[in-house]
């Protein structure tokens, strides 16, 4: 059964629901009911737009950036995770996966449904994964999809060697940026993501960061803002793993090859080229 609101839900006060769940205990094989939220006839506003423009460094257009639908649903995610049949303690969640595919772009002042889905979980050597489900629909088709997919953390044997990153391939290009200390702050402003780990170095301290960390979403917009320009066509796919956190401040290097398909790219580490994501813009 799908509940239907009549607006997207203040963030503010979810963050504090989120913090209650700190009690929750899933168990060894926890149930993740079929929870769904539907919000008809959004509007962007403007003026959240101009400013995630500027705070993922994506020029501003007439059409929607790829990732910011994410950021409208942000509220969604939140209120069916504070469900009280949902299992899993917010705090802690980590964002592992993430896929967007859009048959189209969606224009700046175009109106659209927004509903969010909760998968099933599933087992995996890190501990319980699950996927959030976004659709955006115009006339009642998805022109915008998204899978978030989202790990809940249990303790596993160790296991031996790191996964390679992907390289690009030859031929790549090299693009380096520093990522200033307050990009976290920032982007919680206009992503609407207030998670701890990223605001300050103490308050990311207490869930075991030396220093606060970059979202994910935020790299994978950054990406996505320089890598756009390289493409002959607005961009229809997004697809990123997140793999080592980007502490803040940083400097990064984006590493890019470009084919007749799209972008393939690692964002890593300008010390020590340890990846933070790699991903495919298409």
């Amino acid at each position: 059964m799908t509940e239907t609101l009549n607006r997207i839900p203040d963030a503010g006060g979810l963050y504090f629901k989120a913090a209650l769940t700190a009690t929750r205990k899933p168990g060894a094989d926890p149930q993740v009911p079929p929870l769904a939220v539907r919000v008809e006839q959004v509007a962007v506003d403007a003026a959240h737009l101009s400013e995630y423009g500027r705070v993922c460094g994506f020029d501003y257009v007439q059409q929607l950036p790829i990732t910011f639908p994410h950021v409208m649903a942000g509220a969604l995610h939140l209120h069916l995770m504070t469900q009280a049949g949902f299992p899993f303690p917010l705090l802690g969640l980590v964002h592992v996966r993430n896929l967007i595919e859009q048959s189209r772009p969606i224009e700046a002042d175009e109106r659209f449904d927004l509903q969010v889905r909760i998968g099933q979980a599933r087992r995996v050597r890190q501990g319980i994964e699950f996927d959030l489900l976004t659709d955006a629909e115009v006339d009642g088709t998805a022109i915008w999809r998204e899978t978030s997919t989202i790990l809940h953390r249990m303790p596993a044997p160790r296991q031996q060697g790191a996964r390679p990153a992907p390289e690009p391939g030859p031929m790549a290009t090299y693009r380096s940026f520093a990522v200033p200390a307050d990009t976290g702050r920032r982007y919680a402003a206009v992503g609407r993501d207030y998670n701890p780990i990223h605001l300050t170095p103490l308050t990311a301290r207490l869930f075991g960061f030396p220093q606060h960390i970059a979202h994910g979403m935020w790299s994978a917009a950054r990406c996505a803002a320089i890598l756009q320009a390289d493409l002959d066509h607005p961009p229809l796919h997004l697809s990123v793993q997140f793999r080592q956190p980007l502490l803040l401040p940083g400097r990064v290097t984006l590493k890019s090859v470009i084919t007749d398909e799209g972008a393939g790219f690692t964002l890593m580490s300008a010390r020590n080229s340890k990846p933070h994501l790699v991903g495919t813009l298409r």
